[in-house]
């Protein structure tokens, strides 16, 4: 490929008499990018659209209950039109915002070969003319600036979760042991935005980094973020089915949904949100299929949907934490712990068990439609070519070439010995994760109706007692599909 020797001059519109235009060309396949490394660029980005989503799903609600219920009180009618026209002027910008950070990256390549049948100047675009010393071939192709997921490590994630949360109790500690003063609510208030931050995110992007590291499939960047993107996509769904239509048709079976104690409001929990959330989340998968070429992408893709619901549910869940007053200390570090370890893992571990089952079933039905070398000819022609490079050294790291192995712990597989199976069959998977998403949310209710006439110590023992074995099944099931879904495919 010759040096670029000319300069590049802009015309301000003018029209070059006698150059002809050069058109794009797709682009070769030999054509590589380089890319710096830079892991903390994707969480950002995930930072962002995380931010601009959560507040898009909470206000595009509005919008519905105008249409369904717009006095919201669980009851079919009336409609408000205010309702809906106030949510759709308050919910735009956010989704206008949301569009604009998840527009395409494109990158516009041009390459001048040095040949005695080329020519000195070429123009290429309106106002762009690039002229060379020597003769030369002009090619110039717009591509997907495509870079490999990045994350940083597991073990930096989880410390700065670890101090987060520590040094955010401290300092929330005084509104707990003190009383309520000047100086406490400007230490709670200096913290309060950081530690919800490090609270719902910091956890996920671990558990996201666990898999990018561990599982050994190659991923883009624009992959794993559609991946959890999708994720907190599908909570709007979630959400109207939870907080609309469920509470409607219990209203209507003559229950209440007020009372956390009554069967109405347990329903809601060990049926409406099984049964909403896995088939949301199973749909986005759904939706993401271009990207599944085996079932273990289909697993992955999966577990990362389910770590996108998490995060986007996390924010209420963590935010709720730290406004319940002068426990704020105390129930911001035991809800940030608890879902770390129990919930967000557990929407991951539900949600891939969909994923392996579909991608299984999107495989051996492009299979029949689609030979699979043809099928990898098709990608591997719109996906651009990368060489990551490290900062520092300037070396190459890894490429796109690069062929990535599952390099599993033995504190995330249990070996092939003692891997479950994982049905193919998406119909029956998403109804396991429903049964085991039904049966957390079920067991942790049950236990709050069986002791609620109890001394908060004993409904306290009793409820972490509960979550700590819910976690520690959680954890045994996880080990055993891991191996079979990376190791058996």
């Amino acid at each position: 490929m010759g040096e670029l020797s000319g300069t590049e001059h802009s015309l301000s519109g003018k029209v070059m008499q006698g150059v002809p235009q050069t058109r794009l060309s797709p682009a070769p396949h030999n054509l590589f990018l380089s890319q710096k490394s830079s892991p903390w660029k994707t969480i950002f980005s995930m930072l962002t659209s995380v931010m601009i989503l959560f507040f898009f799903v909470q206000i595009f609600i509005v919008v519905v209950f105008g249409f369904v219920d717009g006095d919201m009180d669980g009851d079919l009618g009336p409609m408000d039109p205010l309702l809906v026209i106030f949510g759709t002027i308050c919910s735009t910008p956010f989704l206008l915002l949301f569009l604009l950070a998840r527009k395409p990256k494109l990158a516009h390549v041009v390459r001048l070969n040095i040949s005695n049948q080329g020519s000195n100047a070429h123009y290429i675009t309106p106002g762009t003319l690039i002229q060379s010393t020597n003769p030369t071939v002009l090619q110039h192709h717009l591509i997907h600036n495509t870079s490999p997921l990045e994350m940083p490590s597991v073990r930096q994630l989880w410390l700065i979760f670890v101090i987060g949360t520590l040094v955010s109790s401290v300092f929330m500690a005084p509104i707990l042991v003190t009383s309520v003063n000047a100086v406490t609510l400007l230490l709670f208030f200096i913290v309060a935005l950081p530690a919800w931050i490090i609270g719902f995110s910091t956890p996920v992007f671990a558990w996201w980094s666990t898999s990018n590291e561990y599982f050994g499939l190659s991923t883009t960047r624009k992959q794993g973020e559609w991946m959890l993107v999708a994720g907190m996509l599908s909570t709007l769904p979630a959400l109207l089915i939870n907080s609309l239509i469920s509470p409607i048709i219990i209203n209507l079976l003559g229950l209440s949904v007020t009372d956390e104690y009554s069967l109405g409001f347990g329903m809601i929990l060990f049926l409406s949100a099984p049964i909403g959330e896995e088939i949301s989340k199973a749909l986005a998968v759904l939706c993401l299929a271009r990207f599944i070429d085996s079932s273990k992408r289909g697993f992955q893709i999966g577990f990362s949907v389910g770590l996108g619901f998490a995060l986007l549910e996390n924010m209420t869940y963590i935010l709720n934490s730290l406004l319940i007053g002068e426990g704020a200390a105390i129930s911001f570090v035991f809800t940030a712990v608890l879902r770390a370890i129990g919930s967000i893992p557990g929407h991951a571990t539900w949600t891939a068990i969909s994923g392996y089952a579909i991608g299984k079933y999107v495989v051996n039905r492009r299979s029949n439609n689609l030979t699979e070398k043809s099928y990898t000819d098709t990608k591997s022609s719109s996906d651009s070519q990368w060489i990551l490079f490290d900062n520092k050294s300037g070396l190459p790291i890894i490429s796109s070439k690069t062929r990535k192995l599952p390099n599993l712990p033995s504190w995330l597989s249990a070996g092939q010995q003692k891997m479950v199976r994982i049905t193919g069959n998406p119909v029956i998977a998403v109804a396991i994760a429903i049964i085991f998403h039904a049966i957390w949310n079920g067991s942790l209710w049950s236990i709050s109706v069986l002791m609620k006439d109890s001394s908060i110590i004993v409904q306290l023992l009793t409820n972490m007692t509960m979550i700590f074995l819910l976690i520690l099944i959680l954890w045994i099931i996880l080990r055993r599909l891991i191996p079979f879904a990376l190791l058996t495919d």
